[in-house]
């Protein structure tokens, strides 16, 4: 039993972001449908910028008088359009036109493919009859080109006559053009002497192939003539050395030299085994070096990046002259100068505001009651109370505020008190304690009588700043919770938890959010933070007087 070969190549379209895995996955979903032929994917390779597949189809004419294999080899490099095939073939007996080309049998014509000169193959016959003289001259310059270049692998048939038999040419390998009288003289104009087509027929052979051009000037053409010349070409093709592009790709070398109808020896199993490992080793070891050159490219890019920052800004470094930087921390001197103004004044405003609020506070408080109203006023024009330190001010605010809870350690409000502006801190931290027992005092008493006690008294908040009877201190310095950063972090949710009385929390302790701000900005920005307990214990529990607690952006 011989072994008779042909082999031809061409481009595909590619499709999608993986062109090879989308044609491979066609071709197999077609052999599903067709019973007539079976398919074997042989696996892939990534070879740097190219990734290549090859797949193995088996047939025969449904007698037992022949039976072909095919190897289609696919390759695809990274960022271009289409994708490269080569198709060989072998059969047991020699090739005939007669034979269904092994690219129409798997279905390689349905993907849109066409051969290395561009020429679509899923055509097998293109008509050019009755054609405008502007498509003739197009596309006659287009075919004579292809005719005469020396890189064409395929044949072209041109019918200037119909022959007796029709002709249909072979897929892949001979492509039919049938022309009418007007393009065949166009064609002509764009052809060598030697070459042109007479009123017959003309079958050019590829130039691979070393064989002349079959001419046919009898009339009517003899459709059985041309038929043998498709054949005596075809046979010709087994002859014909493989591309030097394909012919360097193992797979195909190593296929197309073998007997493909040869039942091959059955490989050792654990031979097998290692081999495939050490493939998929080789191929992941090749993924990452490619990644990690792409990574190296962009590193090497970023430091030149940089570099060119750096020399830019070394250049403006030292245009920068001495009397410059003098000028400079000048003005800078300055601006330290006006801002320490702006912030004694703003400290100024702030002690002016917190008096004022405090002693509307106390007239609205004592107006309130309406007894004793020209004694309360006056009391409320005496200055505020002071205490020499945060240990006597938590002790009499423990004795006189009977609707609070002081829970806090008095250890961090002992820091304070070394503080120059503690004295100021301890008048503020007195009115928050007496504004926080004005609250408890108000809605436990309306809660207690079975009365709702309105907007102004759903939360300190909204007692300061609707004015309530007793509220001494801005609204603005109140906050009823942390953010959202501190409460999902435990570490800091954990520093704001303290004790509580266990009909507020049965574990003893709870987390405390609401806060007041003593000094808002500056550092140690002290905060007295409290929990609302008056729905179900009538008490404001005051868990911790002191240097504002951590945050994720402290340490």
């Amino acid at each position: 039993m011989g072994v008779h070969r042909i082999w031809h190549h061409g481009l595909v379209p590619t499709e999608g972001k993986r062109p090879l895995d989308a044609l491979r996955s066609r071709l197999i979903s077609r052999q599903r449908q067709h019973d007539d032929y079976t398919v074997t994917d042989l696996g892939s390779s990534d070879d740097g910028g190219s990734r290549r597949c090859d797949l193995e189809f088996a047939y025969g004419d449904g007698e037992g008088r022949y039976s072909v294999q095919v190897f289609l080899s696919l390759c695809y490099h990274a960022g271009e359009d289409r994708v490269t095939w080569l198709l060989a073939a072998a059969c047991t007996r020699p090739w005939r036109s007669c034979h269904p080309a092994p690219a129409h049998r798997i279905g390689l014509e349905e993907l849109g493919a066409s051969g290395h000169d561009e020429i679509p193959i899923e055509t097998p016959v293109l008509a050019m009859r009755g054609w405008s003289r502007e498509e003739c001259d197009h596309l006659a310059d287009l075919l004579g080109e292809a005719l005469v270049a020396p890189w064409r692998t395929s044949a072209v048939l041109v019918l200037a006559e119909p022959p007796t038999v029709p002709v249909s040419g072979w897929p892949g390998l001979v492509n039919v053009f049938d022309v009418d009288d007007r393009f065949r003289r166009t064609l002509n104009r764009n052809l060598p002497l030697g070459c042109a087509v007479p009123a017959g027929a003309r079958l050019y052979a590829p130039p691979c192939d070393q064989l002349p051009d079959f001419v046919e000037t009898a009339s009517p053409v003899s459709g059985e003539a041309l038929e043998g010349a498709i054949t005596q070409l075809i046979q010709a093709r087994g002859r014909t050395p493989l591309p030097d592009e394909w012919a360097e790709v193992a797979s195909v070398r190593a296929w197309y030299a073998a007997d493909p109808f040869v039942s091959p020896a059955r490989p050792d199993a654990g031979l097998t085994e290692k081999l495939g490992h050490a493939a998929r080793e080789l191929a992941e070891a090749r993924r990452v070096i490619t990644i990690l050159r792409k990574k190296a490219k962009a590193h090497a890019e970023e430091r030149d990046r940089h570099a060119c920052e750096v020399k830019a800004l070394r250049g403006r470094l030292e245009d920068v002259s001495a009397t410059d930087v003098v000028c400079l921390r000048k003005q800078l001197a300055q601006l330290q100068e006006e801002v320490d103004d702006y912030a004694r004044a703003f400290e100024e405003t702030e002690a002016e505001r917190d008096e004022l609020r405090r002693v509307n506070g106390l007239l609205a408080g004592r107006l309130a009651r309406h007894h004793d109203a020209d004694d309360e006023v006056a009391a409320a024009g005496r200055p505020p109370e002071e205490f020499p330190s945060f240990a006597e001010l938590i002790a009499a605010a423990t004795a006189s505020l009977k609707h609070l809870a002081l829970t806090a350690d008095p250890a961090p409000a002992a820091i304070l008190d070394h503080h120059p502006k503690a004295a100021a801190w301890r008048r503020k931290a007195w009115d928050a304690l007496r504004t926080l027992d004005a609250y408890a005092s108000a809605r436990t008493s309306l809660l207690h009588a079975g009365q709702d006690p309105g907007p102004g008294l759903s939360d300190v908040l909204a007692f300061a700043r609707t004015g309530q009877p007793g509220s001494l201190i801005s609204a603005n310095i109140i906050a009823l919770a942390e953010s959202d950063t501190v409460t999902t972090n435990e570490r800091l949710r954990q520093a704001r938890t303290f004790r509580v009385d266990p009909r507020t929390s049965p574990c003893g302790r709870d987390y405390f959010g609401a806060h007041i701000a003593l000094e808002r900005f500056k550092a140690p920005a002290p905060r007295l933070h409290f929990l609302d307990d008056t729905d179900r214990t009538g008490t404001v529990y005051v868990g911790y007087l002191g240097a504002h607690l951590p945050t994720s952006k402290t340490n």
